[in-house]
């Protein structure tokens, strides 16, 4: 079996921890996915015609730049690594999985003919690793990308390009995203009360992320005109959700719960 290391290899040597962490990644032993088994990841919206459309691939872990068509006007991924890993803001002995979406056309829209007040339902499945590990549900993120026009048509700055929508309520990764880039808690409620997604542990280690975007949140939260109707507003080009897992050890040291089973 091929196991795919992660990124607490990397912190230790970069020292970005505590030392009290440190000890315990150690202990724990590095965290490795195993890339034998191919995830899976399906997209699924209702279209305005009353129809609903399904896209679905195996697809390798790759990066972000390795991408494979999954239908429509979409591309998509699997990696290891994200933007708590980029921001320094990751556990040492954490694993980040991401599952990104990439419009093959930036010009066109990202789900085809989407329905007005719908949502955008993504599913990832097939994520095992090489011991007993636990997700942390505060993880949790969808980082958005726009395109730089875009942003700078209505007014916004640059470094607003990008956006997060949060599980948490108040994780802004070590200070590292600013207030007018979060939505927080908006995908557990919060006060945008918006998405919903869940991670869940199978008894086999499976792990599976089943996230529920309502379309009006792909609008960037800058935007000043505040419109919600399916290509009324400038959408971002590809949008990722990225959770952290922990070995089952570091995740009770956290104070982390193991989810609910998968029905």
């Amino acid at each position: 079996m091929r196991l795919r290391p992660l990124h607490a290899a990397a912190a230790l040597l970069l020292g970005l921890i505590a030392p009290s962490r440190t000890l315990l990644a150690q202990a724990s032993g590095l965290l490795l996915a195993d890339d034998t088994k191919q995830p899976r990841v399906q997209v699924t919206w209702h279209r305005a015609d009353g129809t609903t459309s399904t896209l679905e691939a195996a697809l390798p872990y790759a990066s972000q730049d390795e991408l494979r068509a999954l239908g429509d006007n979409l591309q998509a991924f699997v990696a290891l690594g994200g933007s708590r890993l980029e921001k320094g803001a990751g556990h040492p002995a954490g694993a980040i999985v991401r599952v990104g979406l990439v419009k093959a056309d930036p010009d066109l829209m990202m789900f085809e003919d989407i329905a007005h007040a719908t949502e955008v339902l993504v599913e990832l499945r097939g994520i095992y690793f090489n011991q007993p590990a636990l997700p942390d549900p505060d993880s949790l993120i969808q980082r958005l990308r726009y395109k730089a026009d875009d942003v700078i048509a209505c007014g916004l700055t640059i470094d607003q390009a990008e956006m997060f929508n949060l599980a948490s309520h108040d994780d802004d990764m070590g200070g590292t995203i600013l207030p007018q880039q979060a939505r927080f808690g908006c995908l557990t409620g919060g006060e945008e009360h918006a998405g919903e997604a869940s991670i869940t542990v199978a008894a086999d280690g499976e792990f599976s992320l089943r996230a529920v975007i309502p379309y009006r949140l792909l609008r960037h939260k800058g935007d000043p005109w505040s419109l919600e109707l399916p290509g009324s507003f400038f959408e971002p080009f590809q949008f990722d959700l990225e959770f952290e897992v922990l070995p089952e050890a570091v995740a009770a040291a956290e104070g982390i719960l193991a989810p609910d089973a998968p029905r």
